[in-house]
């Protein structure tokens, strides 16, 4: 095949030049069979400005051909076309022709492909990037509205307990009156009994009575106030872990477990 491509032209068809045609034509051959198909294509190239022969133009097409490059040899087995006249090389530029531009349709298909799947990729990756960006928002978003609830369940928590620690004083104060009351109560008390007119004893009894109530007031206002001081102390949330057991079960349904909190 390297000989039938690289023949020599003839050598009426010299036009005359610098450089010896033939000399480039033989180098060209040198590097086609050493896989240079782009170097001797350039020597052709050179060798096609002082020979006519058309066949130099398919020597181009084919270097092209064998180098990758579709657009360029497509162009010289074109040109071959218009211009040679060999007909074997004529029907061989026209099969090359055809399987180059399938090829070429092919890789310009697998481009269009490359690129759509590339775009697909990005896309994804940017809604992944999006996605990942609003988490991100809705989980600060989240934890804002997280320490916001604690803040105010802890002013909350601190208004119970003034709340709480002011009834407790209330109480304090109730049972302290209470006690005074009542004490003062049993002195008139006592005074009733050791009274020995009426006018005594009746001005002891309206006092005592008088202490009574007060006392009771008291010590009712002190076992209020305990009392609500008690409720309304913030307690401090209490988890225990829960406890599974492993339970039988009825026949055919199966192990249950029963857990317990």
């Amino acid at each position: 095949m390297a000989a039938l491509l690289f023949a020599p032209a003839p050598a009426h068809a010299q036009r005359g030049g610098s450089r010896n045609p033939k000399e480039l034509i033989k180098q060209a051959e040198k590097l086609y069979d050493q896989k240079k198909y782009l170097e001797a294509a350039a020597l052709l190239e050179k060798a096609s400005e002082s020979l006519s022969d058309t066949r130099i133009i398919y020597n181009i097409a084919r270097a092209y051909d064998q180098a990758g490059k579709e657009t360029e040899a497509i162009s010289y087995y074109e040109k071959y076309l218009t211009d040679g006249e060999d007909a074997q090389l004529r029907k061989r530029s026209r099969s090359a022709i055809d399987r180059l531009r399938l090829q070429k349709e092919k890789e310009e298909k697998a481009e269009v492909e490359r690129k759509r799947l590339q775009a697909e990729a990005a896309e994804a990756q940017r809604r992944v990037e999006t996605e990942r960006a609003a988490a991100k928002r809705a989980e600060e978003a989240n934890q804002l509205r997280l320490n916001a609830a604690r803040e105010e369940t802890q002013v909350s928590r601190k208004r119970m307990q003034v709340t709480s620690f002011a009834l407790g004083g209330v109480a304090l104060a109730g049972v302290g009156m209470g006690t005074v009351f009542g004490l003062m109560a049993n002195g008139s008390r006592a005074d009733f009994n050791g009274a020995t007119d009426l006018e005594s004893k009746l001005a002891a009894r309206n006092t005592t009575r008088s202490n009574a109530l007060l006392a009771d007031i008291g010590f009712g206002v002190g076992l209020v106030g305990a009392v609500a001081a008690v409720l309304l102390y913030p307690k401090e949330p209490v988890t225990k872990p829960g406890k599974a057991r492993l339970t039988s079960a009825p026949r055919g349904t199966g192990a249950g477990v029963e857990v317990n909190f």
